[in-house]
């Protein structure tokens, strides 16, 4: 019994140091796994709105630190959702992915008269969903300033779309 506890001061020192670097492994374990959860967050936000050619664009960027993939529009108009199809550069895409700190204008090119709304008004507002690389799934939603939901047509305005008078 005595055999146990007889332990001098090195071996008891050595002890000790052994549970303080067990202590540190664990705890430099645990932050590297919560950074590994808290890092690679996507953020993704439409910056700005405007209509070029009579199509509503949204500038879109991620402000977070991980890729946003997936990314989906809905046109909101009360209860009211319509998938809106993004094309980005001329081409449409079926699948959108922003990286950190990158940011792509997406035309919003949807006939909001043909699909389910009886005038050519905007949405209300535009509802994103994303995904992060870990599998987090994010929405968020951006109004449309409200000079911008009516479709200005650009035959009617003159030479080009410019709004001057023929």
């Amino acid at each position: 019994m005595l055999g146990v506890m007889d332990l001098d001061l090195m071996e008891v020192c050595s002890v000790l140091s052994s549970i303080g670097t067990l202590a540190i492994a664990l705890t430099s374990w645990y932050q590297i796994r919560r950074d590994t959860q808290i890092g690679y967050v996507p953020m993704v936000v439409i910056d700005d709105f405007q209509r070029l050619d009579g199509e509503l664009v949204a500038e879109l960027r991620n402000y977070g630190t991980g890729p946003a993939l997936d990314v989906k529009l809905w046109g909101m108009r009360g209860e009211e959702r319509v998938p809106i199809a993004p094309v980005v550069e001329g081409r449409r895409m079926s699948g959108l992915h922003l990286a950190p700190a990158e940011a792509k204008r997406v035309h919003l090119a949807a006939d909001w008269r043909s699909r389910h709304w009886g005038d050519e008004k905007a949405p209300d507002e535009i509802v994103l969903r994303y995904r992060s690389v870990r599998g987090r799934k994010f929405s968020a939603r951006s109004q449309i300033p409200p000079e911008l939901r009516t479709q200005a047509n650009p035959s009617k305005l003159g030479q080009a779309g410019s709004g001057l008078p023929e």
